[in-house]
């Protein structure tokens, strides 16, 4: 995943949501042409991003700013896969 980067509109899904890291997989959200990048949305696994920064994806629904999930509705974080622990931050904010 070292070569993988962000985008709004994803074409794979980081899923660690296995306590065991070798159930982790990428997974793949649309057909992927052969020498396109692979791209996952950072906010599905981050509540928080430690370097947030500017997107430019150019993607039609790009946020513009990628800080993590905590900075998302909960409608913009389920664009795709989300993995567990971030559903149940998002469930634990809203509860506030």
């Amino acid at each position: 995943m070292l070569y993988a980067n962000h985008s709004c509109e994803p074409n794979v899904a980081i899923d660690l949501s296995s306590a065991d890291s070798a159930n982790w997989h990428v997974r793949a959200l649309k057909d992927i042409a052969a020498g396109s990048p692979i791209t996952w949305f950072y906010p599905s696994t981050e509540w928080e991003m430690v370097q947030p920064f500017k997107c430019e994806c150019g993607a039609k629904g790009c946020l513009g700013f990628i800080q993590g999930a905590k900075h998302l509705r909960r409608g913009v974080v389920e664009r795709g896969w989300i993995n567990p622990w971030i559903e149940e931050l998002i469930n634990e904010r809203e509860k506030m």
